[in-house]
């Protein structure tokens, strides 16, 4: 039976956001629907859920302290460590689920996941130390890897011309995401618009404040909840600091899984007008939420998005404002028809056929 390494360096957090949170829903799949292969996992046992996978059929377990270390000896222990330890284990093919990979494959066969290639498109938006790792890093490892999937037809077609990967080498699989009991908090009745991982530069949070700002007034008593931590390795706009403190705005921080839901399903409006995105996860919890969604018309999200949702120009604070205001003056009728087809929508993309997708990968290179 061949043996399949999976990576789990993304378990190193206590605070999983975008790509950490689809690693795990992807992993944590595939290792459900196996029924034929033998997984090695490399993983953290104190990140949420993945002890469970200790018991599952097919699973032999390695405990990595990715909690108790930095993320440079993180990436250390990938680009030395887990290749030899793949080897040892007896393992024919290693699967990194997060864009970067070791150099040295040490005679595995490796599938990379590739959520973005923003490193190389906006280098602006990254501190020097990060876009060296990923030149040192990721790079290597992507154009080595012998498949390379992307979460969205924008981003195969990205690695397709920014690193010239053949075509041969190259599959698409949607993300999936989980179903989760939304639950507004009965006690909070104030109307406002929800924003999520708005804090990096790229997710264009200070268009979305100004765009708050020209609409304030016609709502009265509308907020702008801003959910997200502050990430070291991107520069932060100058304008919002002072954006920031305006009356009405309030900074949520990092939320766990139930207390996001409830702010998803609280939410008026859900606001996303990011600038790059490789898939846009936020867009379908909230779809699923119940909320309708305003976000951008530009890079993945429209093929993301699908027909379920209003899409601007994420340069202009006036469209962004207008989509707004848009959806804050639905009639209930419409708001409800939107929410039924954003509803449909946004079920079609499921972590079971997404694993089913990569277990046939897996058999293509085994």
């Amino acid at each position: 039976m061949t043996r399949i390494a999976l990576n789990g360096r993304f378990t190193g957090t206590t605070q999983p956001t975008g790509t950490q949170t689809a690693a795990y829903g992807l992993f944590d799949q595939i290792l459900r629907e196996n029924q034929t292969f033998e997984f090695v996992v490399f993983a953290d046992s104190r990140f949420g859920g993945v002890a469970q996978w200790r018991n599952l059929p097919g699973v032999i377990w390695v405990e990595v302290p990715f909690q108790d270390g930095s993320r440079a000896a993180a990436q250390i222990w990938e680009q030395v460590q887990f290749p030899r330890l793949s080897r040892r284990y007896g393992c024919a093919l290693a699967h990194h689920p997060m864009n970067t990979s070791p150099v040295w494959k040490n005679g595995c066969r490796t599938i990379v996941t590739l959520h973005d290639l923003n490193f190389l498109r906006h280098p602006e938006w990254f501190s020097w130390k990060f876009r060296l790792a990923y030149a040192l890093l990721a790079t290597p490892g992507i154009r080595r890897a012998d498949r390379v999937v992307t979460i969205s037809d924008y981003v195969q077609t990205q690695a397709a011309d920014l690193l010239r990967l053949p075509p041969e080498r190259l599959r698409r699989v949607y993300n999936g995401i989980k179903p989760v009991a939304f639950l507004p908090p009965a006690a909070d009745t104030t109307p406002y618009v929800l924003c999520v991982g708005a804090l990096p530069v790229h997710k264009n949070l200070v268009r979305t404040l100004q765009a708050y700002l020209q609409i304030r007034d016609e709502f009265p008593g509308l907020e702008l909840r801003v959910v997200g931590r502050a990430l070291a390795q991107h520069a932060r706009d100058s304008q919002l600091p002072a954006l920031l403190e305006q009356p009405g705005v309030k900074r949520l921080g990092y939320l766990s899984d139930e207390e996001l839901a409830a702010a998803y399903a609280g939410a008026k409006v859900f606001c996303y007008p990011s600038l790059e995105e490789g898939f846009g996860l936020p867009i379908l919890e909230s779809m699923l939420a119940g909320t309708p969604v305003v976000t951008s018309n530009v890079s993945c999200l429209p093929e993301i998005a699908g027909p379920a949702a209003t899409l601007v120009d994420p340069y202009s604070v006036e469209a962004i404002a207008m989509g707004l205001r848009q959806m804050l003056t639905l009639s209930p009728q419409a708001r409800s028809q939107m929410i039924d087809e954003a509803r449909r929508w946004a079920c079609k993309f499921s972590w079971t056929q997404a694993a089913r997708d990569y277990l046939k990968i897996y058999g293509e290179l085994a």
